[in-house]
């Protein structure tokens, strides 16, 4: 019997990677879209709601889905995510009680739960998402800068702790700015705001973007991503470097999103947990 795969598919660039990868390994694949996207008219759709849970199970269950996962952006109202958090239950990483990020997570296990398919992340599916440990793209990291990233990337994970964000901006020491419900591009338009008006920098300390995913969250779901947009952002809000947690984010587009750093002369870096 071949393996399906029903796709949860939010927004962003990772969706069409996820579809191809899936398509190469030869997966029967269900897409289930939370939006309308031009770029998925070529595949045959269902448009779901997240805030009716049960119609995307039976969505599921209809197909019978051997796997499951989800990709892209999920956008989610507050009245949605109390919905999910009551509708998932235990499943939640948090507890039932938790309506933050990790509602997705508990999403994700109820599903899993109830139509006996498998959980799997979309770098099982894509295994070249993940970011390895080293030097991606961009200058080397001196010194200074290399000690500053592994400090963001530290305050990062402490962030995610808190199911905040999964992103820092810092100058040297300082904490610029942390990600919120707007995401990282978001993050970085404020950064960008802040630096006009002579906040972002002290003149002498090298910016940093770090990204990592949240200590608690599970590897199936909602890991972090950048990919070529993210380096237009971090160009405006005068980002130096960017490091991301080795093993637990994706990296979308990856030869353009190396061309786009190299070209801003941002150094973009994979760090193991244990620098973090």
């Amino acid at each position: 019997m071949a393996n399906k795969l029903s796709l949860i598919a939010g927004s962003g660039a990772l969706v069409p990677h996820v579809i191809d990868a899936a398509r190469a390994a030869g997966f029967d694949l269900q897409v289930l879209s939370l939006g309308n996207r031009d770029d998925l008219a070529d595949y045959d759709t269902i448009r779901i709601d997240l805030g009716q849970p049960q119609s995307i199970i039976s969505a599921i269950r209809a197909f019978g889905a051997t796997h499951v996962t989800m990709a892209g952006g999920l956008h989610i109202s507050d009245a949605a995510r109390e919905g999910l958090a009551r509708f998932a239950g235990g499943g939640l990483a948090h507890g039932a009680a938790s309506a933050g990020d990790g509602v997705l997570s508990g999403l994700a296990v109820a599903l899993s739960q109830m139509t006996g398919a498998q959980l799997v992340g979309p770098h099982e599916v894509a295994p070249d998402l993940l970011a390895p440990e080293g030097q991606l793209a961009g200058p080397p990291l001196t010194d200074a800068q290399l000690e500053t990233a592994r400090f963001a990337l530290d305050l990062a994970r402490k962030i995610g702790a808190l199911d905040i964000g999964q992103a820092v901006v810092v100058a040297g020491r300082r904490v610029i700015a942390v990600e919120d419900v707007g995401g990282t591009d978001a993050l970085l338009m404020r950064v960008a705001q802040y630096r006009q008006r002579g906040f972002a920098t002290d003149g002498a300390s090298s910016v940093v973007l770090a990204k990592a995913a949240k200590p608690q969250q599970p590897m199936f779901v909602d890991l972090p991503v950048i990919g070529p947009d993210t380096i237009d952002h971090a160009v405006g809000a005068g980002v130096e470097a960017i490091a991301v947690q080795a093993g637990k984010s994706l990296l979308i587009g990856r030869t353009r999103l190396v061309e786009a750093a190299t070209a801003a002369g941002i150094a973009l870096v994979g760090l193991a947990a244990s620098d973090a």
